[in-house]
């Protein structure tokens, strides 16, 4: 009976830390929406895009409030992995240049940081929480590379760019500390950028075809690759070495900079908490039965 009843509870404690387990490897994709943000038909019209891990297709959303503000699409989305923050650029009515701001990915709720003075495309963090930043074709300063304080929203000059046409993104690779840079529409660029002065830029021939314009990536960790949603509304693999394979069939909508997120940043749901704790509680029920049987 002593046998039997630690070995339940062994298998129900066993059982408990494969649901932490379980969560602590489940991950949740983010992108925005840079056309629009409204609770018009979902879930195209949303600011923020909820993404399939796997697919890249949209599965639900969240219009972007940020108070006294209107704002009508966002361009980058980023994690700083200091603190666990999340950051976009926002577009709001009536407000020239961009704004920097934290983001509730769970309400979309945002709180103004301040304006980026510019029209910015795409943000980043390195490893040490400096975030990064990169302007769009269209912006007065045009494809350069900034340093963000992320309390103010200013802006100091890391390195201009120039290489490639239409459309800027940036993402760190926290594996090999570089910053990857995509520009351009019909044939991309694709290089690394160093991650400190003196900024050096290297080229990365790009293999399994160009794909189009790039318009959000992310580190993925569990691929060893970024994840990337292009101007066909495609998610897409790329390897730091330019190996690029697309991942699924094109969607009816565009999603710039995204955020994949790991436990502890996803809350376990009601069911996933009662069976841990039914798991626990059935284990220590057994563990006192046996105590008492060999008491008495």
């Amino acid at each position: 009976m002593r046998t039997f009843a630690r070995r339940l509870s062994g298998l129900l404690l066993a059982l408990a830390a494969l649901s932490f387990a379980g969560m602590a490897s489940a991950q949740t994709l983010y992108g925005v929406n840079p056309f629009s943000n409204n609770a018009g038909t979902p879930p195209g019209s949303f600011g923020l895009y909820n993404l399939n891990t796997t697919t890249g297709a949209i599965t639900g959303g969240q219009v972007v409030t940020v108070p006294g503000r209107t704002i009508t699409g966002l361009q980058g989305l980023t994690q700083d992995p200091a603190t666990g923050t999340v950051y976009a650029i926002a577009r709001a009515a009536a407000v020239p240049g961009r704004l920097l701001i934290t983001l509730n990915l769970a309400t979309g709720v945002g709180i103004e940081v301040g304006n980026l003075g510019d029209s910015f495309s795409s943000i980043t963090f390195r490893a040490d929480g400096q975030m990064f930043g990169v302007t769009g074709d269209g912006a007065t300063v045009p494809e350069t590379l900034y340093l963000i304080n992320k309390a103010t929203a200013a802006k100091t000059l890391a390195t201009p760019l120039g290489n490639g046409d239409d459309g800027e993104v940036i993402a760190f690779n926290p594996v090999d500390g570089l910053i990857y840079h995509w520009s351009g529409n019909g044939v991309p660029v694709f290089e690394s950028i160093q991650a400190t002065a003196p900024w050096a830029v290297t080229n990365i021939p790009i293999v399994g075809g160009v794909g189009g314009e790039v318009f959000g990536a992310v580190w993925d960790p569990s691929k060893n690759a970024f994840l990337v949603h292009n101007i066909s509304s495609t998610m897409q693999t790329w390897a730091p070495n330019g190996t690029r394979s697309d991942v699924q069939a094109a969607t009816i909508e565009d999603v710039r900079g995204m955020v994949l997120l790991a436990f502890p940043a996803n809350v376990p749901t009601l069911s996933e908490w009662g069976m841990i704790l039914a798991s626990l509680m059935l284990a220590g029920l057994g563990v006192v039965l046996v105590r008492r049987r060999f008491a008495a």
